[in-house]
């Protein structure tokens, strides 16, 4: 899921941590007994483990800066992040194989997990355990007319508008399961029609991982399983500056998506799972 911390990844604090466990379950407690509660819709299109393949590919320090340069417009509220940039690359890639089967470009979302702790009133404490999470929708709209795949930095330009709003948005605690539900059955319903390609994305960059230390030193590596759904899993690299992009897809579009336009910017030999 997508943190909202500052750009210097944070370590753990020198101190014994005690977790709380009761304020996850005391949202949703809450949330049951509202008779508007909205019914979950189940996640469509599960592509299986036998039809889908996982690579990673990696974005040093040096390939960001570029695709900054490269996204550069002076228009832009903020510099994008990482994890925006990344994510338009990856985007706009996925939409030239769309392209390539449909025969033509297609409007498409981009939906980030993102962290909703941050955003609710009152605040939680830093160490309560629980996944309180929702989605963030990115929408490109394709012209009837036109194929031409949009450039790099309109599509960083959405996604910086989409978090923006979004971290500007505040939750009241009695609210935070409804609107997670609704976020995620706009998301599955806009799936289901095959009308618009909806791309999954969530990102544990920033998160300490790399500062664990449960007795037998930090980790030097982090990574992630094959997932049974299409979707792209964005890690920090161990130094902080980079991401590592690991890539749920379809086996017949893996080969596709793996063009220039996305190789040139990576920094690794890809690695298969």
């Amino acid at each position: 899921m997508t943190d909202s911390k500052p750009d210097n990844r944070q370590g753990m604090d020198d101190h014994d941590i005690w977790p709380t466990f009761g304020l996850a379950n005391s949202i949703l407690l809450g949330a049951a007994n509202d008779l508007r509660l909205p019914k979950l819709k189940p996640m469509p299109r599960l592509m299986g483990t036998d039809n889908g393949v996982t690579e990673r590919i990696v974005f040093d320090g040096t390939e960001i800066s570029a695709l900054r340069a490269i996204s550069h417009d002076p228009s832009f509220p903020r510099q994008p992040s990482r994890v925006e940039l990344v994510t338009a690359l990856i985007w706009r890639a996925r939409m030239r194989v769309s392209r390539a089967k449909h025969g033509r470009l297609r409007t498409s979302e981009a939906a980030h997990t993102i962290n909703l702790r941050p955003r609710i009133v009152p605040p939680l404490p830093r160490w309560s355990f629980g996944n309180l999470q929702s989605r963030v929708t990115t929408t490109f709209v394709a012209a009837g007319d036109d194929d031409q795949l949009p450039e790099l930095k309109d599509l960083v330009g959405l996604l910086i508008d989409s978090f923006t709003k979004s971290k500007e948005t505040v939750l009241r605690r009695e609210d935070v399961f409804t609107s997670s539900l609704q976020k995620r059955n706009e998301l599955h319903e806009a799936a289901e029609k095959g009308e618009v390609d909806v791309y999954m994305f969530t990102s544990w960059c920033k998160f300490p991982f790399y500062q664990v230390d449960f007795g037998w030193g930090k980790p030097f590596w982090l990574s992630r399983i094959h997932s049974a759904y299409e979707a792209a899993t964005l890690l920090d690299t161990e130094g902080g500056d980079g991401i590592e992009a690991w890539l749920s897809f379809n086996k017949k579009d893996m080969p596709l998506f793996l063009h220039d336009d996305i190789l040139a910017f990576t920094s690794n030999p890809r690695s298969k799972i």
